[in-house]
């Protein structure tokens, strides 16, 4: 092992030194830009599509998405990729994401000992298979600070990581862009993105839609604009007033907004009170503490003139 590779190991915390284990193969077909699933419309509300495309396009620097939920990251992701013929790396991270998840693990089964790669090792001989991949962590900063360490080599310009001993390293002319979502850390429970690797990013903070953004992409086919669509657009900015207030911990997404219309369209002409269903099965369960939804009760009901 020479000096510089020496250096590189004592960075990272216990590498992973089971030399000499065979690795199982990577189905590269379940990554191919053919096979990414596009399942709706992405409508732009400003211009964080360009902004999104450029970076991924790009593939020099990490790049980080900070938002409300609901908001259409994922979907933004999947079509720029689709649409531009780029890998896509999409695997669950989290709470429970353990260092054998980043960088793999030993597995034996009836015809020997291999060695299964982790994420990261994997994104890498993806971007060297395919000549540019896209790896998309969704929520990442709810992995602990120190699972958070395993990503820094490959989000800086080592762009490598260690693994069954050896060094997977980003090939000359190859990109492999990395995307983070996180959400705001006002959400309870929401781990920290931690300064180290914060500082490795580039990025965006989405802010809240306001009526006009969600206008734009909500279908408000036979929704009445009066009696519906006006005091629904009013109660999710009052909604979010008070979750900045911290009267409340949940703000209304795009997600719920569409889910509104959705699920009140289904209703009608089904029930006798489609539209006080629809504000109880959609927005009410939402708010699962007490006071919290008793509050949204009498908001609602003062909004739209009904009784929940």
């Amino acid at each position: 092992m020479t000096e510089k590779e020496m250096n590189y190991m004592t960075e990272q915390p216990e590498v992973i030194m089971n030399t000499g284990i065979p690795v199982l193969p990577i189905d590269y077909a379940q990554y191919d830009p053919s096979n990414i699933d596009v399942w709706d419309e992405y409508i732009e509300i400003a211009d964080e599509k360009t902004r999104l495309t450029m970076a991924i396009m790009e593939g020099t620097l990490p790049y980080l998405i900070e938002s409300e939920k609901g908001q259409g990251k994922t979907l933004l992701t999947h079509t720029i990729c689709k649409e531009n013929g780029v890998a896509l790396i999409n695997e669950p991270i989290g709470v429970g994401t353990k260092k054998s998840d980043l960088i793999g693990s030993k597995e034996i089964n009836r015809d020997g000992t291999f060695f299964s790669l982790g994420l990261l090792p994997k994104a890498i001989e993806i971007a060297n298979h395919f000549g540019h991949a896209c790896l998309y962590g969704d929520e990442g900063n709810s992995q602990e600070h120190e699972i958070q360490q395993w990503w820094h080599s490959i989000c800086d310009g080592r762009r490598s990581v260690v693994a069954n001993g050896k060094q997977y390293k980003l090939k000359k002319g190859c990109k492999l862009s990395i995307i983070w979502t996180i959400n705001p850390v006002t959400y309870v429970g929401v781990n920290s993105m931690a300064e180290a690797l914060r500082s490795r990013f580039i990025g965006s903070a989405w802010d809240y839609p306001k009526n006009d953004d969600i206008q734009k992409v909500v279908d408000w086919t036979d929704i009445a604009e009066d009696a519906i669509k006006t005091p629904l657009l009013t109660l999710a900015q009052d909604i979010y007033a008070l979750k900045l207030k911290g009267d409340v911990d949940y703000a209304l997404s795009i997600r719920d907004i569409v889910q509104f219309t959705h699920h009140f369209r289904s209703l009608q002409d089904k029930i006798p009170r489609p539209l006080e269903t629809a504000l109880s099965e959609v927005i009410m369960i939402k708010f699962s503490e007490p006071s919290e939804r008793e509050l949204i009760r009498l908001r609602i009901e003062d909004t739209f003139n009904v009784k929940l």
